[in-house]
């Protein structure tokens, strides 16, 4: 086996218990989540999680697939903790994994939102760190580097405390996230 491959069983396996994680509070929200037309802002969330974890496999695969060699410490910093801050982000995402529960969708949300909005601008600044600091950034175009507001729009959602401004935070979020993954994929 090579050493790519060994690397990417392991992040492989902690992804896909994030993907798994995301999946059942999607499955949760879909099959319980009685009033999802009002607190749609919750599916989109963890959908853009799912999307964002699915989006860093294919990312890693780029980055390290032709790789013959890496130190722990790389392997640490990068792919690595990369994997275990989207295994938390699954954790932290605010559903509410009971099904008997009387707490509202947005009610939960609001209350639990802190710990998963601060894990997502982890993940994200530190992808920013691992690919700058390792030199395995591509050279982006200014419209690609909109992606660069994503962690600045997550740390606003540890300030916002309704669910209205929580619906124009993913709105934007999404914008931003869709419209740099479509200017990545036309510039490939």
């Amino acid at each position: 086996m090579s050493l790519f491959e060994y690397i990417a069983i392991l992040v492989s396996l902690v992804l896909g218990l994030s993907i798994s994680n995301t999946l059942t509070k999607v499955s949760l929200l879909l099959q319980f989540g009685h009033d999802l037309k009002k607190n749609w802002h919750v599916l989109v969330w963890s959908l853009l999680v799912l999307f964002t974890a699915v989006g860093y496999f294919f990312g890693f695969w780029t980055m390290y697939s032709t790789r013959t060699d890496i130190s722990i410490l790389e392997f640490t910093l990068a792919p690595f903790s990369t994997a275990i801050l989207f295994f938390l982000l699954s954790q932290f995402l605010p559903v509410n994994n009971t099904t008997l529960s009387s707490t509202e969708i947005s009610e939960y949300f609001l209350k639990y939102k802190n710990a998963f909005f601060l894990c997502f601008t982890l993940a994200w600044l530190q992808m920013f760190v691992a690919i700058n600091i390792l030199g395995l950034a591509p050279a982006f175009s200014l419209l690609q580097k909109s992606q660069y507001a994503l962690p600045l729009i997550l740390l606003l959602g540890l300030k916002l405390n309704t669910a209205q401004h929580h619906k124009q935070l993913v709105g934007l979020y999404a914008f931003i996230y869709v419209f740099q993954e479509f200017i990545a994929t036309s510039i490939e």
